[in-house]
């Protein structure tokens, strides 16, 4: 088209083209707050030029699209930093308030370990006999045990309400991925050859922002512009116009303890999740809140077991053993629900001293066990046994029972996970605490009902301590003799060197239970009284005879020990800073110490890790939004430039007519 024809034409599409753009900025301004909103700009090129008299003229302008102003990678960055950032903020809000209860300067289970030791054990073995001291000691017992209920009873509800959590976030995750799904449909319907609904791509965007602060996400391109999302682990949540719901499910040994499922098949996923709320609570909650169960635990089950063994060895004030000053929490062994057959299984603390703070899974096969240890993924040696009909399993402190199993059976075996919880003062008696050794150790023998001491040589009687073995070189009192009953030992010679022998028997009788020899100038001869069987169980009282002069018929005494003897009192002391734990390794204090440091480590890290995170994904933020963010000073510039072009076209059109008015004039 030449000529003013032309010319106005020319200019008309300039004029829609600065319109169109103008609305275009107007657009970008009006959503420079609109969260997700990607800044539009005009795309605009020459039309194809008419060839007239042997000229190419112009036919002016046109805008070609309105394109999204987006990098896709910035885009994944926002996403994967924000599943970070998210997820590594749900690990320290979940963790800080555990790092206070355990870690803080008002933490109450160290001082009362402490106190019970020292204001209820202490006093008892000073004054043994002392009624007051005795029932200060249950009350410090009683008071111990709440303390480790309180504290294992607020990591309980801490794990109810990581549970509730998990809920919580899949409800928002199946709410943003079906609408995911319906984005895809609109989007594929409304994209053409070379235009697309950008508010639409922005919306999807913003949900897979805020989905990926839900759950770490990984999203993959599809044709008709339309994306499917997959979790971190590969487990998709949206697939073109699909969405795959998720559902809370019961683990599958323990139905307290919740999972991410499929709605749709039950297929459990929560293995690999990482990233945003979701991730972060099942972070805290196998690396936080579950070891931290285990260990407070283990510390209550080993003061459970030393300070009931240490009862059972001594004597009370009316000469009987002592009963169990505390009861801790059972062991829970846990049935796979795909179990076949109905297995009976049930499991025990055999040693303390041998527990970790690790769970377990035992699995069948048919005729052999295998227990791996969940912690560090390793097997653990296994000792087989029997009891009665049913087999026992003994590993790393813990007994397990169980018959009627079949070959594919597995089970989740949890040794002190509930140790604290369960953890009950069961002593209530003043008068029951063990605080007398079962001997006291005299030189002489009973004569009418007194102590008469007529030794003329120097050998002398150890005060006595508890043994778990005879000993190899033990002379072992027999005739179903068990302690505390009175035992004299006679010797039968004399002398100032080589081996002189000696005699076991009850005062007034003159039954023999058991003979032996002492060498003078030795280290001496241990003589080894059995418990009962069942006391503590088993075990034996041993005491040292040695010397360097003896004479025939010096005689010494084992007396069992009255109410004013606190010899295993004084043993129960000792318990506060003796290394029960840990194979050995470390005392209740210590372990709680260690429990203490690494949640407070953790904290540390989670703290630092989140600065880290956030700075992180603010950078991300930043980047992506220097691409596609509004900027309003350039907005006010491009207003300016397309309200200038927008009046020289309208100018170039008032120029068009008016030649063309001129023109009609002349050939009137």
């Amino acid at each position: 088209m030449s000529g003013i024809s032309g010319l106005v034409t020319n200019s008309l599409t300039g004029l829609q083209a600065a319109q169109q753009a103008l609305q275009v900025t107007g657009n970008n301004i009006a959503n420079v707050n609109t969260p997700g909103y990607s800044r539009e700009q005009v795309i605009q090129s020459t039309q194809p030029p008419s060839l007239l008299g042997g000229l190419y003229l112009g036919n002016g302008t046109q805008i070609d699209t309105v394109a999204r102003s987006y990098n896709s990678y910035l885009q994944s960055q926002v996403w994967s930093t924000t599943a970070t950032a998210s997820g590594a903020n749900t690990f320290n809000t979940q963790l800080q308030p555990l790092v206070n209860l355990l870690a803080g300067t008002n933490a109450g289970l160290s001082t009362s370990i402490q106190q019970f030791f020292a204001s209820g054990v202490a006093q008892v073995a000073a004054n043994p006999s002392d009624i007051p001291s005795r029932q200060n000691l249950i009350s410090e017992a009683q008071g111990l045990a709440q303390t480790f209920q309180g504290a294992a009873q607020q990591l309980q509800d801490t794990a109810t309400g990581v549970n509730q959590q998990i809920g919580q976030s899949i409800t928002t995750i199946n709410g943003l991925t079906q609408q995911i799904a319906q984005l895809n449909v609109q989007i594929n319907s409304l994209s053409g050859a070379q235009s697309t609904p950008n508010s639409l791509l922005d919306q999807r965007d913003q949900l897979i922002t805020q989905l990926s602060a839900q759950v770490g996400v990984s999203v993959l391109p599809q044709s008709g512009n339309q994306v499917s999302v997959f979790t971190g682990n590969g487990q998709v949540l949206v697939a073109g116009s699909l969405s795959f719901a998720l559902k809370t499910a019961p683990n599958a040994y323990d139905p307290s303890q919740a999972e991410v499922a499929y709605a749709a098949n039950g297929a459990v996923i929560s293995q690999g999740l990482q990233g945003g709320t979701l991730g972060g609570v099942l972070q805290f909650r196998s690396q936080v809140l579950q070891p931290a169960q285990n260990s407070l635990g283990r510390i209550a089950d080993g003061l459970a077991q030393a300070m009931n063994t240490q009862q059972a060895q001594g004597l009370d004030l009316n000469g009987q053993f002592g009963a169990a000053m505390f009861q801790s929490g059972t062991v829970q062994v846990l049935a796979n629900t795909a179990n076949a057959g109905s297995a009976a299984i049930s499991g025990s603390v055999v040693d303390s001293n041998a527990l970790t703070t690790a769970d377990y899974q035992l699995n069948y096969n048919g005729s052999n066990w295998t227990a791996t240890n969940l912690s560090t993924g390793q097997p653990t040696t296994i000792t087989p046994g029997t009891s009665g009909s049913a087999t026992t399993l003994t590993f790393d402190g813990v007994q397990v029972n169980v018959s009627g199993a079949q070959a594919g059976n597995a089970f989740e075996v949890l040794p002190t996970r509930y140790g604290a919880l369960n953890f009950q003062a069961t002593l209530a008696n003043a008068a029951g605490v063990a605080a007398a050794s079962p001997y006291v150790s005299s030189a002489g023998q009973i004569q009418s009902g007194g102590l008469v001491n007529a030794n003329l040589g120097n050998l002398a009687l150890s005060a006595g301590q508890y043994s778990a073995t005879s000993g190899s070189a033990s002379v072992v009192v027999s005739g179903g003799v068990n302690a505390p009953t009175a035992l004299q030992i006679t010797l039968n010679s004399g002398g100032t060197s080589g081996a002189i022998g000696f005699q076991v028997t009850q005062p007034g009788s003159a039954t023999v239970l058991a003979t032996g020899s002492v060498t003078l100038g030795s280290s001496g001869t241990t003589v080894a009284i059995p418990y009962a069987t069942n006391t503590p169980p088993g075990g034996f009282w041993t005491v040292n005879l040695s010397g360097s002069t003896a004479v025939s018929g010096d005689a010494f005494t084992l007396s069992p020990a009255s109410g004013g003897n606190g010899g295993n009192a004084q043993a129960m002391a000792t318990l506060q800073t003796a290394k029960t734990l840990g194979g050995s390794s470390t005392s209740l204090e210590g372990a709680y110490s260690q429990l203490v440091s690494q949640v407070a480590s953790q904290g540390n890290q989670a703290q630092t890790a989140l600065s880290a995170a956030t700075a992180v994904s603010a950078q991300a933020v930043s980047s992506q939004q220097s691409v596609s963010g509004v900027n309003l000073d350039q907005e006010a510039t491009n207003l300016i430039q397309y309200q200038q072009a927008y009046q020289a076209a309208a100018k170039a059109i008032q120029v068009g007519n008016s030649l063309f008015t001129s023109l009609l004039q002349a050939v009137q």
